[in-house]
Formats: C-alpha cells, sequence, structure tokens
C-alpha cells in the first residue's frame, strides 16, 4: 500500500513538474517574509516625534479605560469605584511620565520603556512570579532538597 502512494505522489510531482510544492516561485511570485511580533506599517520608529508618541499612548489609554469599564460593569458600585480610582491613579502616573519624556520634542527608545515600565505598574499581577523574564531575586524561591549552601571557595 505504502508503495502505491509512493508511485502516485511520484507521478503526480512528474506530471506537474513540481511546482505544487514551489507554487510562489513557479509564478513568479516572491514569498511573503512573515512579519515580526512588532514589525510593519504600525511598528513604532525611535527617535519619535512627542505628538506621535502621545498620541500612541493616548490611544492605548483609550484602550485600556474600554476594557476597564466592561470590567466594571460586571462588578458591585462599590467595586466598580474602587477599580475606576486605581485606572485614574495608574493614568496619571502614565501621563505625568509621558509628559516627561516629551518635554524635549523626541521621545527615544529608552525613554519610551520607562513609560512603559510606569504603565505595567497599572497592572501588579502581572509582574509576578511567572512574568516574562522575572527571574526573581538571588536565593527566593523553594529550597529543593537538602544540600548545604554553597560557599564563595
Amino acid at each position: 500500500m505504502r508503495s502505491l502512494v509512493a508511485i502516485a505522489l511520484g507521478l503526480v510531482l512528474a506530471v506537474s513538474g513540481g511546482s505544487a510544492l514551489a507554487a510562489p516561485a513557479a509564478h513568479g511570485k516572491r514569498p511573503v517574509p512573515a512579519q515580526g511580533r512588532h514589525e510593519g506599517k504600525d511598528a513604532a520608529k525611535f527617535p519619535m516625534p512627542a505628538a506621535a508618541f502621545k498620541q500612541k499612548v493616548d490611544a492605548r489609554l483609550a484602550k485600556a479605560r474600554q476594557h476597564m469599564e466592561a470590567r466594571a460593569a460586571k462588578l458591585s458600585a462599590d467595586q466598580a469605584k474602587e477599580l475606576r480610582a486605581k485606572f485614574d491613579a495608574g493614568a496619571a502616573k502614565v501621563n505625568a511620565e509621558v509628559a516627561k519624556v516629551i518635554a524635549d520634542g523626541t521621545v527615544t527608545k529608552e525613554e519610551a520603556k520607562q513609560v512603559r515600565q510606569v504603565s505595567r505598574e497599572m497592572h501588579p499581577h502581572r509582574g509576578g512570579k511567572h512574568a516574562r523574564g522575572n527571574k526573581g531575586a538571588k536565593g527566593q524561591g523553594k529550597a529543593k532538597g537538602k544540600r548545604p549552601a554553597k560557599t564563595g571557595a
């Protein structure tokens, strides 16, 4: 049975000239490279004008506010009020950092990272033990076994 399938596949490839596997090259089209996570027409290019950066941050905050309001609609009035207060406090911190960063008229990548760090403080649960890139301080975590502590020797 396997030999029959192999013969049929070989016959199909021979008749089609192998164009079934190399379709983009056969039609004169180049394959489109896969775009990365932050590439494309909307990718941020630094240094960026302050107005463009402020516009991006404001759009991001508006989207976050929309998500927060959707969440607040499912909560009791007191919890929703508390959630809105936390969000407004975080947004004020972000806007204060943005004001510092855009003071000179341009925003560098490092300055944008500072704003991103402040904005992440709005989500304290995301910086926990399993957050990306967070290895924790040395010596933290569970002890694994009864090995004696290493000495500096």
